[in-house]
Formats: structure tokens, C-alpha cells, sequence
């Protein structure tokens, strides 16, 4: 969400890989991996909102101005059943903004390092069984918006992701990294500086970490027209799982539409990895029913599904803060 998704849209195309993988969160040594199928819970990043304005209220970028205030809404989430979290780090090269961090340079500030650590601990302290970090690079960080690669920015990103997650290792919480927030290319020559950005950071990151701790680049509506393009990003090296953004509306069809047509789409290239179901609409019954209805007749995993903090038809990028109620999900077993 946040944009990137109402963007663009790829012409959908029907498309598959035999072989079924569970995920292990990667963890530090010290840690016990935590493993999929699970319950999932919901993408939280804001702790207030002012109508549709969520500056300056991020839970990274301005954790120290309300960690009481986001104890409290963590605690509330775990006794509504959610077990997972998935933490969006927005980040530019430009100034704080009190949800997109300054990382000019390659660094994310002393403090937001600081905040991100103390958020993390207390993720873990409210009972959580694993947080997946995304990363969403903004403004000119945005690789969506290159018309060719930059290399300075290319080099700021990599650092963050790098930074970022020696952060996240440290913190002992089991953990899975989405390298770019809805990444995953479109089709297109309008779109080469993208895909050259998503081979180029896939390399360096698995040479460094391997494939195991990452979805790589997540997917949003039409997943299924970007499918095609996977293998070029990933050569024959794809993440054990992937991740799907599913938003049902008009002209888009709904949840269970999307669902099949890019189970078809990675069925005809052969994956067959699970599924993290990592965005849809806030609390809501038709897309739980419509994404449980597609497993059982596509016979695709899903490890497990986060909300994203907006209700269907909401003209906001998030409407919700706290994400506190998972009822509608929790009622189709997710």
C-alpha cells in the first residue's frame, strides 16, 4: 500500500513450480526459528492519526515521544489475537518527517536506530511471535520512480537494509524482510530501472544472507501480471516464500479473483512456495472469506496474513491506528 500500488497496474496474465516449502523466520543463533502457518495480525507504523495525516506519528520515526502510548496499543493487539507484525520502515534522503525517516548517507539517526531497537523490544515484550520488516524507500529513494539506476541512492538503500537488519538480528524476535514494499516489477520497458534495482540488491543481499530470512520483493494488485517478471529478478535462486498485496475494488476484481489468477500466474513458471498475505483490507469479512475460499481451491499455503490499517473504500493510505481488531480474519482461521 501507500501508494505504490495505485500507481500502476499490469495487464493480468494466467500463468505456476512443484514444490511445497514452509518458512522459517530467520532468527540469531540464540533464538528458536518460528515457522509457518500461523496467525497472522496487521502492518503498524502509525500510533495516531489526524483524519488521513499520520505525521508525525510513526511508531519507528517518533517511538520516544509515546512508548507508553504504543506498549499499551501492542498489548491490545496480542489479547485481540494477533501474533505477527509487519513494520514498514519508511525512509528518504531528506529530512525526518516523524514517520519517514532522514537516511541520508546510508544511515538511519543515532535515535531512530535507538527507537527501532526500544520497538522491537517492545514487540517482544507484549508477546509476539515474529515481526517481517518492509522496507518502503520514499520521494527519491523510490526505485519505482528511476528512469535508470542511481547509483548514490542505490548504495543509501542498501545501507539501510543492511543497518536495518543487524538491528532487527539483535533484537531476538524470529523475523522475515520484504526488500522493497510492492517491488516486485511490472512488465514493461518503463519499468528496466526497477527490475535492474531488484536483480542488483537481490545479488548483493543473498550473497550476504542468503535466501533464507527474505520474501524478496512483495507483490501488489495485479499480482498476477507481475508474476512473469520473478525469474528475472531472481534467477534460479527464488526466496522460499513469497508475498502477495491483495485490495479487492472495482475494476480490480475481488480477493478471491486475484488470489487465483496469480496462483495461476506462479503455477505457470513452476512456484509453488507458500504465500505471506501481506496487505488487504483493515478487519474485513469479504476479503478473509475470499482469500480462505481461494486456498482451499488453489491449494496454495498461506503462512499467514497482516492487515494493512484502512478499511475498504477509505480514501486514506491508512484510517486505523491502533489496527487493534483482527475479528474478521481471526473468524476464517488466519
Amino acid at each position: 500500500m501507500d501508494g505504490m500500488h495505485l500507481r500502476t497496474r499490469a495487464v493480468v496474465l494466467a500463468l505456476p513450480l512443484t514444490l511445497t516449502m514452509t518458512l522459517a523466520f530467520a532468527a540469531p543463533p540464540a533464538a528458536p526459528a518460528a515457522a509457518g502457518p500461523a496467525r497472522g495480525g496487521s502492518n503498524y507504523f502509525v500510533y495516531h492519526l489526524e483524519g488521513c495525516h499520520r505525521e508525525p506519528y510513526g511508531v519507528v520515526n517518533s517511538y520516544d515521544r509515546a512508548p507508553a502510548l504504543i506498549a499499551g496499543q501492542l498489548a491490545a493487539m496480542a489479547r485481540a489475537g494477533q501474533q505477527r507484525l509487519r513494520i514498514p520502515v519508511f525512509h528518504h534522503r531528506g529530512p525526518d518527517s516523524g514517520t519517514v525517516m532522514d537516511s541520508t548517507g546510508g544511515t538511519l539517526s543515532e535515535q531512530n536506530a535507538r527507537n527501532l531497537t526500544d520497538l522491537l523490544g517492545a514487540v517482544r515484550d507484549a508477546g509476539f511471535a515474529a515481526v517481517e520488516i518492509a522496507f518502503f524507500p520514499k520521494d527519491a529513494n523510490d526505485p519505482m520512480l528511476w528512469t535508470a539506476v542511481d547509483e548514490s541512492l542505490y548504495a543509501e538503500n542498501l545501507s539501510v537494509v543492511r543497518q536495518v537488519r543487524d538491528i532487527v538480528v539483535r533484537s531476538g524476535l524470529p523475523y522475515v524482510v520484504d526488500l522493497v514494499n510492492e517491488g516486485a516489477p511490472p512488465p514493461g520497458p518503463e519499468y528496466a530501472a526497477l527490475l535492474a534495482y531488484d536483480r542488483r540488491l537481490w545479488a548483493d543481499y543473498t550473497r550476504d544472507h542468503g535466501t533464507a530470512d527474505t520474501v524478496g520483493f512483495s507483490l501488489t494488485v495485479w499480482s498476477a501480471g507481475r508474476v512473469p517478471q520473478l525469474p528475472e529478478v531472481y534467477g534460479d535462486r527464488p526466496p522460499p516464500v513469497h508475498e502477495v498485496h491483495f485490495y479487492g475494488k472495482p475494476g480490480d476484481g475481488d480477493e478471491y479473483r486475484q488470489f487465483m489468477d496469480t496462483d495461476a500466474a506462479m503455477d505457470a513458471i513452476g512456484y509453488r512456495q507458500p504465500w505471506i498475505v501481506g496487505e488487504v483490507w483493515y478487519d474485513d469479512p469479504e476479503a478473509a472469506a475470499g482469500i480462505r475460499r481461494a486456498m482451499r481451491d488453489a491449494d496454495r499455503e498461506v503462512l499467514f496474513l497482516t492487515q494493512w490499517p484502512l478499511r475498504r473504500g477509505a480514501p486514506c493510505q491508512a484510517d486505523t491506528a491502533p489496527p487493534e481488531s483482527f475479528a474478521a480474519y481471526t473468524a476464517e482461521g488466519f
